[in-house]
């Protein structure tokens, strides 16, 4: 009663609510000064349940001024906080009225009632650890405890995440019920697959809760996938020698062993490997590691050469080396591998036997003195063979070094240069390089030479087209060079391409760089008239490089073929030029594409054409469609259709080169790929289908020309290539 008369206070209301997040409330505190002497109050307030905090809530004022006896101070509580933070329902609030100056103190208690915020999560999620341990195949409990921080009940989802499901044994969903002001804990099993599966390191997961209002909590974790198994090491061989093989002869080639080191990863640790090579023998060969640092794969077998080069003495004892291996893992947490060295013996022999010294000896010197094969100094563009010409047999070539070479053919058909230059005639060639020598040289130009033709039957005659679009002619027995052909309203270089006769050899035709065919004429075994008999042209816009001529069999019809894969069928009667129609499938027209070679089989209508795509194709001229009607000759080029007989993929590379034996039984190709191949040919004149082509050669450049010609020991073929060299074979069809 004494209290209740010194301070005399009260509250404003006596239940009030809030709700965190949302605008403050406040309350008013009354305090009468029931003393007789002056006294100042101040509040202090709490709340039950919750800490010592008190930035929840303010006061105004902080210190009432002193008041004289009966008089009053009113204070004003601002609400700004939960005083329990996430809490929902109803808190006692105590407001303690004091004075410094009096020894009593009042106590009044408000009910504040605290409202959920919708942006309030009542759900609380804790790992008792944030790392588990786990050894592949064996189980680890990953318990989870659940807070419910509202005043009901709550329904509970929770989800295990960012974790292989395969790994969580029965299911990565659980599904709790947390009672109010509650906890409940559950756990995950999780199970890593075996050690060749899962690699041992950290995995981080997410435990994710959501409650039935949609309040969601998560908590983080890492597995640790813990490391086990063994690192197997094998060699094989571990002894070798060099050579291989019983060294009975020189075998100067043999200068390495190779070991070949098998690791296979039992561990599920993904490792890099080092490997080192001990011992005194090592500092004196050379160690080559392929690959350097291997990459080892979970629960694989990774192969590495050991490549190791001694020395090899040329005469002497053999000599046996020893080497230790020692491979250093890039992760050691399972320690070495299993065996942790191994040991490799290397026997070396001497390059040359002592019986064997004299031998070897007098090997290097015919190979030191062997004299340097002759040859071209640039790449061939046309041979040809002659059988009946005063040097019989006889094979002419003729290349960009602008010189035309004969060569003999010796009984055991190798090629041998035949005949001399006079040495007053012997130049430097037009690549300003002096031939080695004289033998086999028939002529020098001051123009490379794109194609050659001998004169039929007698074969007593070369003709060469070069460069500059002009013909030289030589005499093949004597050597002599004999005359010129120059178109002279030709005032351009326009470079010849081909050169052919007429079986009479009474004419001759040539093709040009710009598509334009002439065809010169002689009476008899007179020279022929630098004046062209007829000159054969297309349209302007239809221009292209004539590359190869072919004759009918009949010679009336004349083919030229060439840049845009196009094919000109010329009427020698009354030079009407018409174009042949190529398929649908003959694709790759450009600037780019061309036929290289076009040849008639022999005594038949069927006209083969090999191209830049790699292909060669039969179309048979006597059976082909009226040409479509023609315009301007300036204007148009008149299509005609003719049947395909045939096409078929002979390279992947540009065919450069066809021919047809004799008896039509094969057609022989040739191009960049350096193959020569036979096909063989049914009575039809189309490819047999039953029938592999036969390779007659397989050479180390591209092949520029071929020519053949039979007799009773078979069929003859000889080749040109970019690779300056001429050879020839011998093909035998019934083989």
């Amino acid at each position: 009663m004494l209290a209740s008369s010194i301070i005399d206070a009260s509250l404003s209301a006596q239940n009030i609510a809030f709700r965190p997040g949302g605008s403050s409330v406040c309350f008013g505190v009354s305090v009468i000064n029931r003393s007789n002497q002056f006294a100042s109050f101040q509040l202090e307030i709490k709340a039950a349940g919750a800490g010592e905090q008190s930035n929840w809530y303010r006061l105004s004022p902080d210190v009432s001024t002193a008041k004289s006896p009966g008089d009053r101070t009113d204070f004003q509580v601002e609400i700004l906080d939960s005083p329990i933070p996430n809490f929902v329902g109803i808190v006692n609030l105590t407001v303690r009225v004091f004075s410094p100056q009096l020894s009593e103190e009042r106590r009044l208690v408000l009910r504040l009632t605290l409202e959920p915020s919708g942006e309030l999560n009542l759900l609380r999620v804790g790992l008792p650890t944030e790392r588990f341990q786990v050894y592949p195949r064996n189980i680890v409990d990953i318990p989870v405890n659940v807070k419910n921080l509202g005043s009901q009940p709550s329904q509970v989802r929770l989800q295990c995440t960012q974790l292989e499901s395969s790994w969580l044994v029965g299911s990565s969903e659980r599904y709790i019920e947390v009672p109010a002001n509650g906890e409940t804990t559950t756990t995950f099993q999780c199970q890593p697959p075996r050690a060749d599966r899962v690699p041992s390191r950290d995995y981080r997961f997410i435990i994710i809760a959501k409650s039935h209002v949609g309040s969601t909590f998560e908590a983080q974790g890492i597995l640790e996938v813990l490391p086990v198994g063994f690192m197997q090491f094998e060699v094989q061989p571990q002894q070798q020698r060099i050579p291989a093989k019983a060294p009975w002869l020189p075998n100067w080639r043999s200068r390495s062993a190779t070991f070949q080191l098998l690791f296979k990863n039992n561990s599920n640790l993904l490792q890099t490997l080092d490997l080192e090579v001990r011992g005194q023998d090592a500092k004196r060969c050379q160690i080559q590691v392929s690959p350097e640092k291997p990459v080892l794969p979970l629960g694989e077998i990774t192969s590495t050469n050991l490549i190791i080069s001694p020395r090899r003495p040329w005469i002497g004892w053999s000599q046996k080396l020893k080497f230790e291996l020692k491979p250093w893992l890039s992760d050691p947490r399972l320690g070495s591998s299993d065996p942790a060295t191994q040991i490799l013996f290397l026997k070396v022999f001497p390059i040359v036997p002592l019986w064997l010294l004299l031998a070897l000896l007098s090997i290097i010197a015919a190979v030191v003195f062997r004299p340097t094969p002759i040859t071209h100094l640039a790449g061939v563009n046309a041979v040809r063979l002659s059988g009946t010409s005063g040097r019989s047999p006889l094979v002419m070539s003729a290349s960009d070094d602008c010189s035309i070479r004969t060569w003999g053919v010796t009984e055991w058909g190798t090629l041998t240069p035949q005949g001399n230059l006079s040495k007053e005639t012997l130049a430097k060639t037009c690549t300003d390089a002096q031939p080695k020598s004289s033998k086999g040289l028939l002529a020098i130009t001051q123009q490379a030479i794109r194609s050659l033709a001998l004169v039929p039957v007698k074969n007593n005659q070369v003709f060469a087209g070069l460069e500059n679009g002009t013909v030289q002619v030589w005499d093949i027995n004597t050597g002599k060079g004999l005359y010129t052909l120059k178109d002279p309203k030709d005032q351009t270089s326009d470079r010849i391409l081909d050169l052919m006769f007429t079986r009479n050899s009474l004419t001759l035709y040539a093709s040009y760089g710009s598509g334009t065919i002439r065809s010169w004429q002689r009476p008899g075994d007179v020279r022929f008239d630098s004046k062209p008999a007829k000159v054969l042209q297309v349209p302007n816009r239809f221009a292209y490089q004539a590359w190869s001529l072919a004759l009918s069999p009949d010679e009336k019809m004349l083919v030229s073929a060439g840049q845009f894969k196009r094919l000109v069928l010329w009427d020698v009667a009354n030079s009407q030029p018409r174009q042949l129609r190529l398929s649908e499938n003959a694709q790759n027209r450009g600037e780019n594409d061309f036929f290289w070679d076009v040849n008639f089989a022999p005594n038949t209508p069927i006209l083969a054409a090999a191209d830049s795509d790699g292909y060669v194709t039969l179309w048979d001229l006597s059976r082909c469609q009226k040409p479509a009607p023609k315009g301007s000759p300036k204007e148009q080029l008149p299509q005609q259709s003719c049947e395909q007989r045939a096409r078929w993929q002979v390279s992947k590379t540009s065919v450069r080169s066809i021919l047809f034996t004799p008896d039509r039984r094969w057609l022989v190709s040739a191009g960049d790929d350096g193959q020569i191949l036979a096909w063989r040919l049914t009575a039809k004149v189309t490819p047999d289908p039953t029938q592999k082509p036969k390779r007659i050669a397989t050479l180390p450049s591209r092949i520029t020309s071929l020519d053949l010609i039979a007799n009773e020991q078979g069929v003859w073929i000889a080749s040109g290539c970019a690779d300056a060299r001429v050879r020839l074979y011998r093909f035998n069809p019934d083989e």
